[in-house]
């Protein structure tokens, strides 16, 4: 038997290999032929990029592209196609709102069902420019876009948690420069209507949501999860759950004077229990709106009045931030903080009791 030390390339050295003395017998038990072997070894030599290798330069350089390709090939194999892991994406999204998983499904069969769609693909050997190029053919506008990107890039997140990828591809995918548009705050005259209104007949059982929506900013659809055992008269704040938020993370909103007297406006003897929004809400919102005389109305108007008239009076972003649930102040700066017709007196009487009285 003969020895042959083999440079381990991460080590430094090696272990002694042994071989056969009859390399004839050696080459013959693994099935090949030494035309084979040979052919295999130039191959390989010819791959070197490094013309000046020679001798045990050479061979050192081979034993290292033979052992970083033995590890490059058993990471591979702890991998699995781009199928595989959107449905275990999915699969732990499942807890979610069913509007969100219903969302991420749309866009997850898009980009499944499109010829350019690495379904078979192993999820390690996807590339950025894969990414780029099924994002530009399935998603045609900016918003798509961004929203695309954001849900293959959480597939990609779920293959790093499991080891089936080394790196996110991404990451290195530009995010489109969306441009938001303005929405105003009520303006004054139609605020002040709307709370006199709100406080008139069958409407009384709006004001509730409406005080929540418009001191704390809560969303639309945030308001309808909400019930009374969220607010926590001691501490005064409101407490969205992850399961009531838009974004899955939970947070606390202060109970600002204000909010409290319209509560307590609404009836003395608080607090109540079940659901804060009435029956046939979206109905009984709606009658309420145009009973106002508000006929154009923009979706999110009062969490963007909230954030404008918070920003105006308290000059406090990361609060803001915070209490919107907002994870970055970007969204902050580019679609909510509108000034338009908002002054330092009305910012000042608008988290004021002193308001009700007005209105």
């Amino acid at each position: 038997m003969l020895d042959m030390r083999i440079r381990n390339p991460r080590k430094g050295g090696g272990k002694p290999v042994p071989l056969l003395a009859n390399e004839e017998q050696w080459i013959c038990r693994c099935g090949l032929h030494r035309e084979d072997v040979l052919r295999l070894a130039r191959e390989l030599v010819e791959r070197t990029e490094d013309e000046n290798l020679s001798g045990v330069k050479l061979l050192n350089h081979c034993r290292d592209v033979i052992w970083l390709g033995q590890k490059a090939y058993r990471e591979s194999q702890h991998s699995v196609v781009f199928r595989d892991a959107v449905e275990e994406s999915l699969r732990e999204r499942t807890m979610r709102r069913p509007r969100t998983v219903r969302e991420l499904q749309r866009f997850t069969r898009t980009m499944m069902r499109h010829p350019l769609s690495p379904t078979d693909k192993l999820l390690r050997n996807i590339s950025t420019q894969d990414c780029y190029s099924l994002l530009n053919a399935c998603f045609t506008t900016p918003h798509q876009y961004a929203k695309g990107r954001a849900v293959l890039h959480s597939i990609f997140a779920c293959g790093l948690r499991h080891g089936w990828c080394s790196s996110n591809p991404v990451d290195a995918v530009q995010r489109p420069e969306l441009c938001e548009k303005e929405v105003i705050p009520l303006p004054w005259e139609q605020l002040l209507r709307l709370l006199h209104t709100a406080r008139q007949g069958s409407h009384v059982v709006c004001m509730p949501a409406l005080g929540l929506m418009l001191w704390a900013g809560v969303r639309p659809a945030e308001m309808m999860r909400l019930d009374w055992s969220d607010l926590d008269w001691e501490e005064k704040v409101i407490s969205l759950r992850a399961r009531h938020s838009k974004t899955g993370g939970c947070r606390h909103i202060t109970l600002h004077s204000v909010l409290i007297a319209w509560l307590h406006l609404y009836s003395p003897s608080l607090p109540h229990v079940g659901s804060i929004c009435p029956r046939d809400w979206i109905h009984r919102w709606s009658r309420l709106r145009h009973a106002a005389g508000i006929l154009d109305w923009q979706p999110d108007v009062l969490r963007h009045t909230f954030a404008s008239y918070h920003i105006k009076h308290w000059h406090d972003a990361a609060r803001l931030q915070e209490e919107m649930g907002h994870r970055s102040a970007r969204l902050l700066r580019t679609r909510y903080l509108s000034m338009r017709g908002v002054t330092h007196a009305h910012a000042r009487l608008f988290w004021q009791p002193e308001l009700l009285r007005r209105s």
